[in-house]
């Protein structure tokens, strides 16, 4: 290949520059990468003691960045630093330890927004009487866990009845 400046010597240096997201590519004979000021015959980069240098420079990032980042009296995540109020302008939670943090305070946001305060899933039409009774029993089982839990046998027993009443797990519909 050709140097793209002088058009006569073979090209050597190899230069790669990114401005403003942008990638420009340059293949330079030496005499003319020296002529704009490109150091061909610099010592190698110590590449190991930059790589070691930015881990220590990470280590410390991530202590920082893990420290709360919000204001003094309001709670935060101690995993992402979020608070209540950015959850709630978001619309979605930071990570996975903000489901443990804010818990009490986003029941009632999630029940007043989808109606209960867990996700009880759908049944396409198009399938089949088994998974359609499996869900329903899946149903009818954690019902009847809560009557028993509230002591409130008569439920229980009606819902014991359904249960029955459903064809057996994994026979025929």
């Amino acid at each position: 290949m050709l140097c793209e400046n002088c058009h006569q010597k073979e090209a050597t240096v190899h230069l790669t520059q990114v401005v403003d997201g942008k990638t420009a590519k340059y293949h330079l004979c030496e005499d003319c990468a020296a002529q704009k000021g490109i150091d061909v015959h610099a010592d190698p980069v110590d590449l190991s003691g930059m790589m070691e240098n930015l881990k220590e420079q990470l280590g410390h990032l991530k202590e920082n960045l893990e420290a709360p980042r919000a204001p003094a009296g309001s709670p935060a995540c101690p995993s992402c630093g979020m608070t209540r109020a950015e959850i709630l302008k978001r619309g979605r939670l930071g990570c996975d330890r903000c489901y443990e943090v804010f818990a009490a305070g986003m029941v009632p946001v999630v029940v007043s927004l989808q109606h209960a305060d867990q996700h009880l899933g759908k049944v396409p039409h198009r399938s089949s009487d088994r998974l359609r009774n499996s869900v329903e029993l899946a149903r009818l089982r954690r019902e009847l866990d809560k009557a028993v839990a509230g002591e409130n046998y008569e439920l229980a027993a009606k819902l014991r009845d359904q249960i029955k009443a459903l064809p057996p797990e994994g026979g025929p519909p």
